[in-house]
């Protein structure tokens, strides 16, 4: 569908690059338009099946003439985040902006530059199936804000998961989290006295109220995703669908992983498309982080990978352990990954967060 938006001219440093205008057989430089061109279009591209930025995506958009003869035709390639830079573009002027991916024109859209200047674009939104609002429960290891906004996920609630009791007046209630499509947990969130009782404080029931509302909330169809020490999560409302190792009764007992880069195998064909490849690097950066022992039948693990663990002084290397991984429950769902998505954010780890957040 094509839209007429008129976007706010703000500064913007330009890249230097070729003019070029049309002909049967594709863009060839124009050597000179006559007139003053001193204007430029930056924007965004995001895939329309794929919901993640396009890279490698031809831009362009023609210089029409005052008697309307067509003068010239500027174009640019989308870079790995999808960003593209039409410049020495002439005042004045409306210009039709079009994207083309192959051989289909996947967007277009007018661009009013009657003002001259350099325009940046607003980004479009590339969320994917995500709808509704998103709550963040923050922690200590993880930014999930920064991750959401590196997802093109702009609008979300931030809920300060280090204050226990506000954090339990939040999830105690369904109530409270019915109106959200997704709760994300941020490693390093206050678990004491929320998911569990360890010296028996929880006089008010909130662990059980806490437990029985997040659960109640994905089996309506609400959506889970947690990282690296947030397992507790997981462990204390769904401890049949995933065998942490240690302890289960024990918080934290699974957080032995060692510091190390795994060459991680995408064993789920959705995150292998998304990726590009079948396997891709994952950086466990914390000092300690959570293995997985094995999951249910009905988990399906995302991506698996050779990792070692240490108890005292005694290391242990373990073959093909699941790092990421999902189920449905009732109407809902869960996402959990062993590594923190903050750390994991470049080249493939972005695509692979960007799958994981938008598309399960």
């Amino acid at each position: 569908m094509r839209n007429t938006a008129f976007y706010q001219v703000v500064p913007f440093l330009a890249i230097a690059a070729g003019t070029f205008g049309c002909s049967d057989t594709g863009f060839q430089k124009v050597t000179d338009y006559g007139g003053q061109y001193d204007a430029s279009i930056t924007g965004r591209v995001c895939d329309p099946d794929r919901n993640q930025w396009m890279e490698g995506a031809t831009v362009y958009t023609h210089i029409i003439s005052d008697s309307g003869e067509l003068i010239g035709t500027v174009e640019a390639i989308t870079d790995v985040e999808g960003y593209y830079h039409l410049l020495e573009l002439r005042s004045g002027l409306v210009y039709t902006v079009y994207v083309q991916f192959g051989s289909t024109v996947i967007d277009q859209y007018d661009v009013d530059l009657s003002g001259g200047g350099d325009l940046i674009v607003p980004d479009p939104t590339c969320g994917g199936s995500v709808s509704g609002d998103i709550a963040v429960v923050t922690g200590d290891f993880d930014d999930m804000a920064a991750v959401l906004q590196d997802a093109g996920i702009d609008s979300f609630t931030i809920i300060d998961g280090r204050d226990a009791s506000g954090l339990v007046e939040f999830l105690r209630s369904a109530s409270n989290l019915e109106p959200y499509s997704t709760v994300y947990f941020a490693g390093g969130h206050v678990e004491e006295d929320v998911f569990y009782d360890t010296d028996s404080t929880d006089s008010a029931g909130n662990v059980a109220a806490v437990r029985e509302a997040v659960a109640a909330y994905v089996s309506a169809g609400g959506k889970v995703v947690a990282s690296d020490w947030s397992y507790d999560v997981i462990e204390t409302i769904w401890p049949m669908r995933v065998d942490f190792l240690g302890d289960d009764t024990i918080p934290e007992a699974a957080q032995l992983g060692v510091p190390m880069n795994v060459n991680a195998s995408i064993v789920d064909n959705g995150l292998k498309t998304a990726v590009g490849e079948s396997s891709m690097q994952v950086d466990f950066d914390l000092d300690a982080w959570p293995v997985v022992e094995r999951v249910a039948e009905d988990v399906t693990v995302l991506q698996k990978g050779d990792i070692t663990w240490r108890f005292g002084m005694d290391s242990t290397n373990e073959s093909g352990r699941p790092l990421a991984l999902t189920f449905e429950e009732g109407d809902g769902s869960v996402v959990y990954t062993s590594w923190r998505m903050a750390s994991n954010t470049d080249g493939k780890g972005g695509k692979a967060i960007r799958y994981l957040i938008n598309d399960l």
